[in-house]
């Protein structure tokens, strides 16, 4: 888009990022392919040193916007934050900048957040281990009833009110609280009375950088590249996905499961977000 759409967009979508352009040039590709065309993206450095600037606006669209963090704060609770802050639209996606979507994305998080009456929406996430590891779940699944914190939401499957995460003051700093900054922000939000709904759809694709050992030192994209290619393609896609799912769940296979060491006692402040940066080679 070349020029400025009227009026503020139905949805803010925040992609927080730290030096490694390579896989955001593909998460940003993944937002332009959406059907869903009423929004802002507001990419958010933790403070970047590589060329992740040029590489946003190489797209040259008006709807992306770039903001780099001064120093960098060591997670994304920070770069998070400060898109919340800058939002304009109705709703706020997240997307991590190593996660693709798929060209419905938007659009069904908006149908099931609207249909609902929802205040946060989620969308199915698969969940794509490293290359070998047979590891390939899909999270995010809640199909009778609410959803109960239980388990975390895949921040890049998660669609919200602006003023609903507003509200619960955004997220908090990983070595305040005992548990990930992401899975704490869901439950905070359940626990102030916001209603959690539900696409039943698909629509989103993670690669974990903390199941992929030294991700931030060696910034691979292969994986990402390969699987947006296959999204593009579209023919036979969700079919053919569907079934990579089912052989990763087959008797015969073994579905190796990424493992992090428990804190030493008790529930340490940033005790995983601490293991995960170690392995993501960022520490």
């Amino acid at each position: 888009m070349r020029e400025d759409p009227p009026g503020p967009p139905l949805i803010s979508i925040i992609i927080p990022t730290f030096n490694w352009s390579s896989v955001l040039r593909l998460a940003i590709r993944s937002v332009l392919m959406q059907s869903e065309t009423n929004f802002e993206l507001l990419v958010m450095g933790d403070g970047c040193t590589d060329d992740s600037e040029d590489v946003v606006k190489s797209f040259g669209d008006v709807r992306i916007h770039w903001h780099n963090l001064p120093v960098n704060s060591g997670h994304q609770t920070a770069p998070n934050n400060a898109g919340l802050a800058l939002a304009r639209g109705t709703y706020v996606a997240m997307l991590g900048h190593d996660d693709l979507w798929h060209p419905d994305h938007l659009r069904t998080m908006r149908s099931a957040i609207e249909r609902e009456r929802g205040d946060f929406a989620s969308a199915w996430t698969e969940m794509i281990g490293p290359p070998g590891s047979r590891y390939r779940i899909v999270a995010g699944v809640y199909l009778r009833g609410a959803y109960d914190a239980e388990k975390p939401l895949a921040p890049s499957g998660l669609m919200f009110r602006r003023d609903a995460a507003r509200a619960i003051g955004g997220w908090m700093d990983y070595r305040t609280i005992p548990h990930t900054p992401d899975l704490d922000f869901v439950r905070r939000a359940l626990a102030a009375g916001f209603r959690f709904v539900s696409t039943r759809e698909l629509t989103v694709f993670k690669f974990a950088s903390s199941h992929r050992r030294n991700s931030y030192v060696e910034r691979p994209c292969h994986e990402q590249a390969a699987q947006l290619a296959r999204i593009e393609s579209r023919r036979w896609f969700m079919p053919r996905e569907v079934l990579a799912i089912a052989r990763a769940y087959s008797p015969a296979r073994r579905i190796e499961m990424p493992q992090v060491a428990p804190p030493p006692g008790g529930h340490a402040l940033g005790w995983e977000v601490t293991q995960y940066r170690r392995s993501r080679g960022l520490e």
